[in-house]
């Protein structure tokens, strides 16, 4: 990131604002695989690659055989990362449509299951909003959550907070968001401190570009105001896309 900034003639500030944090998996993983070997697990919705491969690993490592009773489950990936995963692990997986969020899981689990099965989803960094919850419920599905890991503070919040008072201060025109949850740990961090009117004002004034729709969705939620989206959805067009436009926007976003 730090380099494609500079290539486009920007002054890049970089400060990490989370961490993966895996969770113990024991109790989730036997359940699963009682579920698994009594035909209860209808649907495999997975969510990030990180997240695909921390699950895989450990449940090969309880019973390889394992694998095999999943070649009979439908798998759903939420982008290319986790289809990505479900190959490395000898499996086929279903990529659900873009832009990729909570919705298309949430339809593509209740276009393929009947009323009474049973789905599974590997939560990552935060849990599902509570809408997939209900329009599953809704539709006469069961859903079981398990959460492979979740984002934490960097153990070093220095540059999380500088970067938090610099944006109050003023000191920045735009800010670029890879994920949903650097804005959730922004913010997060910003209450911590005990400035997080400041900082949501402060972002609301500056031009933020989001990677894609998951991403805009969770800042919107957070009260922020997306002024650009990258398309495709990844890293260097992100970059791109701020070069090119972000300048046009800087002091004409209204708080």
């Amino acid at each position: 990131m730090k380099t494609l900034i500079e290539k486009y003639g920007g002054v890049p500030t970089i400060a990490p604002s989370m961490r993966e944090q895996k969770l113990d998996l024991d109790a989730p993983l036997a359940a699963f695989e009682r579920s698994l070997l009594a035909d209860d697990v209808h649907a495999l919705a997975c969510m990030t690659g990180v997240g695909t491969r921390i699950f895989l690993r450990e449940l090969t490592a309880r019973d390889p055989g394992l694998l095999e009773r999943l070649q009979d489950v439908v798998l759903f990936a939420r982008g290319t990362k986790p289809l990505q995963a479900l190959k490395e692990f000898g499996l086929k997986g279903v990529n659900v449509d873009k832009p990729h969020t909570w919705r298309e899981i949430s339809e593509s689990l209740m276009g393929q299951l009947q009323p009474g099965q049973h789905a599974i989803l590997l939560e990552y960094g935060e849990s599902p909003p509570a809408a997939l919850r209900r329009e599953l419920h809704s539709a006469g599905l069961r859903l079981t959550n398990i959460p492979v890991y979740r984002t934490t503070f960097p153990l070093d919040t220095g540059p999380l907070e500088r970067a938090v008072w610099s944006c109050i201060r003023g000191e920045k025109d735009v800010l670029l968001l890879a994920s949903g949850t650097q804005a959730l740990h922004f913010l997060k961090y910003a209450e911590q401190i005990g400035v997080l009117e400041e900082a949501r004002a402060a972002l609301n004034q500056m031009v933020i570009v989001s990677i894609g729709p998951a991403c805009s969705e969770v800042a919107s939620d957070l009260g922020l105001r997306i002024s650009l989206e990258a398309n495709p959805h990844k890293m260097g067009i992100l970059v791109r896309t701020a070069a090119e436009h972000a300048t046009a926007l800087v002091g004409k976003v209204a708080g």
